[in-house]
């Protein structure tokens, strides 16, 4: 099934560059005006140039965001600003970080170059919807540099731990890594070039009878996917083992404890005619509503406590006020949501989009989509500010969906709505990069 091998990646020169740092980056769909601004700022060499560069005025369909992109990209290969790695190479990823409760934890995974599959393939499963606009975006930037700049995040189901034992065989000396930094989140991220071909046959053998899930990432899946079609459609005489064919891909094991789930919360506005009192009712012939009077940390917990013994949300309405609301027990939720698989009926993000934001506030399937009356917000206490300030109508506060409900749902062929789920730290951008274009 899944087509998983090593790859001549291209990194930042390590003779050349040692503050790391500097040069790395969140993804682009985290990084708003003032935080570009910033990484701009820290190094001329910063991949944010390149992967999310700044729209400047007049730009047009000669001078713009992307051809500036393609032009740094290219000059920073031809002044060894970039290195191309000499050997076919996996590139093993260690994270350190804290996750809930401030509890230490380390992600191990890997990057690796993998054949872009069409979804009704089996072989990658998708979750969460996507959008048209970022895809156009990711599309542009792909046809200008001919490059992955950010990879794909997705899980692998491999309970034996076959692969992890074989990078651990291999890494067990621990040489000093290649890159070796903490993030602006606080994760140490350590990376190591593994070139040996025991571990890649591994890696291929284990991978050929999987599929993968993608936790973060879908978005450069497709189009990853869309580049494939449109170089084939270029080249009639394609054999499928073309660069184009693969996508820059971080894997880890959903069987590792080192992977965490944050929520991601929603945040509503905008609607005409709303009112908290007649809300607040509604809500309550489908859901047990309680004034939670004791703040946010408490009922944060609370919700916490809860999670996988009732489908419960949080909720801050006008002024500050805040809310616990918990399914009532006669609801039958198979009714409202007959149209979906039972592995979606379930979760807490399709009980909130679709009988909450949609059946109760009319913000339909498509609005949903624009965000044109939702914002996804993930700090908690910057929701609650966003509607004490009336910036927002409404908070809804969410427990993050499991792992293993995240492959339940996959393994439909349904996607969650947006934002379901937020695998936490994301996978920063800068570490290697995969050329697209063929070694000559």
């Amino acid at each position: 099934m899944a087509d998983v091998r090593p790859f001549r990646g291209i990194r930042y020169n390590p003779e050349k560059f040692n503050d790391y740092k500097s040069l790395i980056t969140p993804p682009y769909d985290v990084i708003d005006g003032k935080y570009q601004e910033e990484l701009y700022e820290r190094s001329p060499h910063n991949i944010v140039r390149i992967d999310f560069g700044k729209v400047q005025p007049g730009d047009d369909d000669n001078n713009n965001r992307y051809t500036r992109a393609a032009k740094t990209f290219n000059a920073w290969l031809g002044e060894d600003v970039f290195v191309r790695d000499s050997e076919a190479t996996l590139y093993y990823v260690e994270e350190d970080y804290k996750g809930e409760f401030d509890k230490p934890c380390t992600r191990r995974g890997f990057l690796a170059a993998v054949r872009v599959e069409d979804a009704d393939s089996g072989v990658y499963r998708p979750h969460e919807k996507t959008l048209a606009g970022p895809k156009a975006d990711r599309l542009n930037l792909t046809k200008a540099t001919k490059a992955n700049l950010s990879p794909v995040f997705s899980l692998y189901d491999d309970s034996r731990y076959e692969i992890e034992v074989a990078f651990d065989n291999r890494l067990s000396k621990r040489e000093t890594p290649v890159i070796d930094l903490v993030s602006d989140e606080g994760t140490r991220i350590r990376m190591w070039p593994v070139t040996d071909k025991a571990v890649a046959e591994t890696v291929s053998k284990v991978m050929e009878s999987k599929s993968f899930f993608i936790a973060d990432g879908h978005h450069r899946y497709e189009t990853a996917l869309n580049y494939r079609n449109f170089m084939a459609a270029k080249n009639p005489a394609h054999t499928g083992n073309e660069s184009w064919n693969y996508v820059l891909m971080y894997l880890v094991n959903l069987w590792s404890e080192g992977l965490s789930v944050l929520p991601t919360h929603r945040a509503v506005f905008g609607l005409s005619g709303f009112e908290k009192s007649t809300f607040i009712n509604t809500l309550g012939e489908y859901f047990d509503v309680e004034i939670f009077s004791e703040g946010l940390p408490a009922m944060l917990e609370t919700l916490r406590e809860l999670r996988g013994k009732k489908q419960t949300f949080g909720v801050a309405a006008e002024g500050g006020e805040l809310y616990l609301i918990s399914l009532k027990s006669g609801v039958d939720t198979s009714l409202i949501f007959a149209h979906k698989p039972p592995a979606l009926q379930t979760l807490d993000v399709t009980l909130l989009h679709g009988l909450i934001i949609e059946k109760i506030l009319g913000i339909d399937e498509k609005a949903q989509e624009d965000q044109l009356n939702l914002k996804y917000v993930k700090n908690a206490d910057e929701l609650l500010k966003r509607v004490e300030s009336g910036e927002a109508q409404l908070g809804f506060f969410m427990n993050p969906t499991p792992v293993k409900q995240v492959k339940e749902a996959a393994e439909t062929g349904e996607r969650m709505p947006q934002k379901s789920t937020y695998f936490f730290p994301k996978i920063v951008t800068g570490l290697v990069l995969n050329p697209l274009f063929d070694e000559e």
